[in-house]
């Protein structure tokens, strides 16, 4: 650890204890109250800290909860783990503690645990304007690789008409194809395996008049649309491709996460109807 991260005295007393010792209820309470005042709270129940950890890999005895002398929690963090790749998330820390180190010795602590799982390369997302979050990782060594959106769409109609293409929709065999053909580079949350993680995966293809050709594959859960992969050979595709999803599901709602912000498919996404939400800088380290 570098000089100028030695932890404080406080951060010294504290404690820090596998994420394995608290239910879901409990993590999920810590993070919430740890990102109150965040510029994105992102709130958690149980139920949904249980599905996190699922679709992306978390591995809870490689992850912390940092609790203080009176043994009240004063932060947590999360290691994510898929072979040589390490992923820090869901790092919050009460906000009387942020003057503490109590950061600095927790992105430590989960540093160390992934060389220890043999990971080689670490990377992790910071929101776009959270400057202390992001002056500690580039202390600690990581560098920013690229911006990502995270984009919505209400309920509703689609605006945009469905040109007159021949549609098919995928069966899981199909699925599984087109995922394994991506030619994107998706973040850790739209990775393949987070989205064979999540399940509730729906996909349809488009041939269009003249030939061109595209695939798209979503998460469709209860009320949301999520986890998108998409591949076209232009917008104009991508375009009909999003319009006969949300023609499907006119009533749900829906949340991409982690676009790359250069991708020349945020206008196609933007014709039927999202609008960005924020932005995320994703960061990169070698082990």
């Amino acid at each position: 650890m570098l000089a100028a991260d030695q932890p404080s005295d406080l951060a010294a007393q504290s404690q820090f204890i596998p994420a394995t010792a608290f239910d879901f209820d409990r993590l999920a309470k810590i993070y919430s109250d740890a990102r109150t005042d965040y510029i994105v709270p992102m709130p958690m129940n149980g139920r949904r800290m249980q599905e996190y950890v699922r679709f992306y890999d978390v591995a809870l005895d490689s992850s912390f909860v940092a609790v203080d002398s009176s043994s009240t929690a004063t932060g947590v963090g999360m290691l994510g783990l898929r072979k040589e790749r390490a992923w820090i998330t869901r790092l919050g820390i009460m906000p009387a503690e942020r003057r503490n180190r109590v950061a600095q010795e927790m992105v430590t602590r989960l540093l160390d645990a992934a060389r220890q799982r043999s990971a080689t390369c670490a990377q992790l997302e910071v929101i776009e304007g959270n400057e202390a979050a992001h002056r500690l990782f580039l202390k600690f060594g990581f560098a920013d690789h690229r911006r990502l959106l995270v984009i919505r769409r209400p309920p509703g109609p689609i605006a945009a008409p469905v040109a007159g293409g021949s549609v098919e929709y995928l069966d899981a065999e199909a699925i599984d194809a087109c995922l394994a053909a991506r030619r994107d580079t998706p973040s850790w949350i739209d990775d393949t395996a987070s989205l064979q993680n999540a399940g509730g995966l729906h996909g349809l293809r488009i041939v269009m008049p003249d030939g061109r050709s595209g695939w798209i594959v979503y998460r469709a859960a209860a009320f949301q649309l999520s986890h998108f992969a998409l591949d076209a050979p232009d917008p104009e595709v991508a375009v009909q491709l999003l319009s006969s999803v949300h023609s499907q599901h006119p009533q749900m709602d829906t949340k991409v996460e982690n676009l790359a912000a250069d991708s020349p498919f945020w206008a196609a996404f933007q014709q039927v109807g999202y609008v960005e939400s924020f932005r995320r800088i994703e960061m990169l380290m070698m082990l």
